[in-house]
């Protein structure tokens, strides 16, 4: 028997769970979940059944809640078997739940990932469509990752997942807290509304869990008062039980010293940008309270590989620079603008590509307008997931923010414009390609189609360039 929620997907005796949806109600569908071969419907508040031999209806207090035990039972409860890493938050998910997935394995046992990257474990990949799957696929990916030797799984946790309870049912042990800035605001309206769907995480956590919390961030903060598992916390600006301090940057990274329970660790890293330094905190912490030796943990920071997308930097020895990066909210935009205008030495001319969003919080558009004129020197507009907004309308609005008279153009194409922007960096310049990393589709106004990724992109763009100029 398997489990299904999407009526058009049954198979002969599936069991079919009725989910209240935000765009459509299952029970709506449930006869043709019938007729279709489901032989269990499960529901949770009344509704037409038809009358067929052979097929029975449970009604639950909740048809989510019982889909996530179900789907847990089904697959042996894998996430009990496992030791849980989950990082929620705006910004930094990817690239501390990776680390952790990487970190871990490497001093104490295979730790799967799951996220916005892909699902990943050493050698293998798993089909996660959602940067948190869907509960089904959550639990299905989870024992496949277990059957095939984890003993950890280092997964993101997103608002959508928690608010939508795709996690219900698995059994964390150690919850991160990264950020909360505006984000998603066309889903939960308004900043209060995003913070109580990232709080349900740490509101259910087991007494012996370990919630690791940047508390430099005000909602930080508030969760200490809500969080129903050990806090411990990281910061910058004020004493945390994992603090940095004496922080230097630099052309090839940034140093730092680590101070926890008053002894003191110095860190060298090839990672740039202050909201790299938070990760590498709340890794660091983490791990450290997960049982690694947290020298260890430190040795792994002086040189990490980049991660696909994130401040990716594309080199074949030309006199510019090209950074790819999944940067796509204002918070992200302001502080690596700031850091490689005000940080980053030796720097010329700062040149963007990007776009935003359609179908989202159009509130963020203007904003970033508005840091691209503040610290770049030019701009190019281009598609990014318009949906079934005009890629040009969208980037109207985005210059709507700009100051009058700073230079930017439209390139509709992505490809294009990533292209323009690498053939007039100067010696010194750098070139900055925003918002969509190493995502492989762009989502416009037909659906979501093929996109190389901005990383690949960017590579086949310089290399064009040289080829060119040979």
């Amino acid at each position: 028997m398997n489990l299904c929620i999407d009526s058009r997907k049954v198979q002969e005796g599936d069991m079919f769970f009725c989910i209240d949806g935000s765009a459509l109600d299952g029970h709506d569908f449930a006869e043709q979940a019938v007729d279709n071969g489901a032989k269990v419907i499960v529901y949770e508040h009344d509704m037409p059944m038809k009358d067929q031999e052979g097929v029975i209806y449970i009604k639950v207090p909740s048809t989510l809640d019982a889909l996530n035990e179900a789907a847990a039972s089904l697959n042996g409860w894998p996430s009990k078997h496992l030791t849980m890493f989950g990082v929620t938050g705006t910004n930094g998910k990817s690239s501390i739940s990776y680390l952790i997935s990487k970190i871990y394995t490497k001093y104490k046992g295979e730790c799967g990932y799951l996220g916005t990257i892909g699902g990943q474990m050493e050698g293998k990949k798993y089909d996660v469509p959602l940067t948190t799957p869907d509960i089904i696929p959550l639990q299905r990916t989870l024992e496949e990752m277990r059957r095939d030797g984890a003993e950890a799984a280092s997964i993101e946790v997103s608002s959508h997942g928690l608010i939508q309870k795709r996690v219900g049912a698995v059994d964390f042990d150690y919850a991160i807290f990264t950020n909360l800035t505006r984000e998603h605001l066309d889903y939960f309206k308004d900043m209060e509304n995003y913070f109580q769907a990232k709080s349900l995480f740490f509101r259910n956590l087991k007494p012996t869990a370990v919630a690791m919390v940047n508390i430099d961030d005000p909602y930080g903060k508030r969760i200490e008062e809500l969080c129903t598992g050990k806090f411990m916390s990281y910061a910058i600006e004020q004493p945390a039980d994992y603090m940095a301090k004496d922080i230097v940057y630099s052309p090839e990274g940034m140093s730092f010293t680590l101070v926890h329970e008053g002894k003191e660790y110095p860190v060298t890293t090839n990672l740039q940008v202050t909201y790299n330094l938070y990760n590498l905190l709340a890794v660091a912490g983490t791990l450290d309270q997960a049982g690694l030796n947290l020298e260890d943990v430190i040795r792994e920071f002086e040189y990490i590989p980049s991660i696909p997308g994130r401040m990716d930097e594309i080199r074949f020895g030309q006199d510019y620079r090209v950074i790819v990066d999944y940067a796509h909210t204002d918070d992200s935009y302001n502080k690596l603008l700031h850091y490689v205008r005000h940080d980053l030495p030796g720097i010329r001319r700062i040149i963007t590509v990007s776009g935003a969003p359609g179908k989202r919080d159009a509130g963020n558009r203007e904003i970033f307008g508005h840091y691209f004129s503040q610290y770049c020197d030019y701009s190019i507009l281009t598609e990014e997931d318009c949906r079934d907004e005009a890629p040009k309308k969208v980037a109207d609005e985005i210059a709507a923010g700009m100051k009058d008279g700073y230079p930017h153009e439209y390139i509709e194409n992505r490809a294009e414009a990533i292209q323009a922007a690498v053939d007039m960096a100067q010696p010194g310049d750098i070139v900055l390609v925003l918002g969509k990393g190493a995502e492989k589709y762009l989502d416009g106004t037909t659906g979501k189609r093929y996109w190389e990724g901005d990383d690949v992109s960017a590579r086949k763009a310089v290399q064009n360039r040289l080829e060119r100029e040979k």
